[in-house]
């Protein structure tokens, strides 16, 4: 009887060890495909950085040496994990408080958030 027992037991032991050969390839992540309207600067956030940014961040205003009146000058911050994406919608510091333009609203930073994701289109 002990050897049944003992024959029973590394039978299933047996077949619980995985063939490495039988297992499948990994795959490689599918990027989300992006879905709705394409924001584009020009006709979409351009707007955004004229009227919140450009108090504080354009040529003689106090953070001029981050300057964002153009788009080749707000897309050097447009990057994944940028400065766009850090101050304004992750950390939401930006506008700081009591700046005279006020806060982005929920809608305003939902364009920003596509417009970052579709990766910053002109």
């Amino acid at each position: 009887m002990r050897n049944i027992l003992i024959l029973t037991t590394v039978l299933m032991l047996s077949a619980c060890a995985s063939n490495k050969e039988e297992l499948p390839e990994p795959t490689t992540p599918v990027a989300p495909v992006i879905t709705g309207p394409a924001i584009t600067y020009t006709n979409h956030t351009k707007r955004l950085f004229d009227s919140y940014c450009t108090s504080c961040h354009a040529a003689g205003q106090t953070q001029s040496f981050w300057p964002l009146s153009t788009y080749s000058q707000v897309s050097v911050y447009s990057n994944t994990g940028g400065k766009i994406q850090t101050r304004v919608l992750d950390a939401g510091n930006m506008p700081p408080s009591g700046s005279a333009a006020g806060f982005l609203t929920a809608a305003e930073k939902d364009t920003l958030q596509m417009w970052l994701n579709q990766g910053a289109p002109q």
